[in-house]
């Protein structure tokens, strides 16, 4: 290889996906699966462009209509020591190297898959004929892009199991009929304010489709019930105009600060609520309003 690293690196592109994906497939850190050489370079071959692209001018087809000869030459070439990790110029393939973990994370591989990709092509760097400062700083960027990589890997990872657990917990939460005509939510966990939102709408659907005019929200289950999205979420519940003013809430199972933030939202909205500490006695008053009479032995 010669020539301007950018050039090269664009001319020589087929020959290094080859390589890296070979190094990849040979790694000693990668974990045993069947390996898709082709679908590997379709994911990793936006790495290798947009680092051509940054040490080096696009391919004509890339450059801007108009664009002068002379903005384009020589000059627009840098080394691979101008690739700073976090800078301007190395932020697209940054990017390039986040989505591939993003991929990843989301198609089965482990954190070993991802370090030995990254690995892989840190040696195909360190094993091209450049100067050896240039081997050296290419190869050190491609552990930065490992960082990378593995950042985003996890972060999807995380994602991935906020949205199982929160998809869990809403399909989980409990919104039953106590009576033909009084529904019930029981609030559990810490939901956020898109999750509790749902699982309301779901006790607002019941209310309407009954016509009940009085509903139980038993907290008792809930971790943080004055959490600030949460309280956003139900302040939306109580203002509803099928709500405010035409059903009679009971709250059940709240210590006495989070009760007074609830009963704040309340007056605020105009909702009648009202707050018991044992829910026999919630399920009594709501019996009540509703029209229903409790009979005990």
């Amino acid at each position: 290889m010669h020539g301007p690293i950018g050039l090269t690196l664009r001319e020589e592109q087929a020959d290094l996906l080859r390589r890296w994906i070979d190094e990849y497939r040979g790694s000693p850190v990668r974990m045993p699966h069947p390996l898709d050489p082709a679908a590997v370079s379709r994911l990793v071959a936006p790495i290798l462009e947009n680092l051509a692209d940054a040490l080096g001018p696009p391919p004509p087809a890339r450059q801007k209509a108009g664009a002068r000869a002379e903005l384009v030459g020589a000059s627009s070439h840098l080394p691979a020591s101008a690739l700073v990790p976090g800078s301007t110029l190395a932020r697209d393939v940054e990017k390039a190297a986040a989505l591939v973990g993003a991929h990843l994370a989301s198609s089965g591989a482990t954190g070993f898959d991802v370090s030995a990709l990254f690995y892989a092509l840190r040696d195909v760097f360190a094993s091209t004929p450049l100067g050896p400062d240039e081997r050296a700083d290419l190869a050190g960027f491609a552990d930065w892009l490992n960082a990378v990589a593995c950042d985003s890997f996890a972060a999807a990872r995380v994602q991935a199991e906020r949205e199982r657990w929160r998809e869990q917990l809403e399909e989980g939460t409990p919104v039953v009929m106590a009576a033909p005509e009084l529904p019930i939510a029981f609030l559990v966990g810490r939901p956020d304010g898109v999750l509790l939102d749902s699982v309301l709408s779901r006790l607002l659907l019941l209310v309407v489709r009954v016509g009940a005019r009085a509903a139980v929200l038993d907290a008792a289950g809930l971790a943080e019930p004055a959490r600030p999205e949460l309280l956003e979420a139900l302040y939306r519940f109580l203002s509803h105009r099928k709500i405010s003013r035409a059903v009679s809430l009971v709250a059940v199972g709240l210590r006495p600060e989070p009760e007074r933030v609830w009963r704040e939202l309340a007056d605020d909205s105009g909702t009648e609520l009202s707050f018991e500490a044992h829910f026999d006695r919630a399920l009594d008053r709501a019996l009540s309003l509703a029209g229903y009479r409790l009979i005990k032995s």
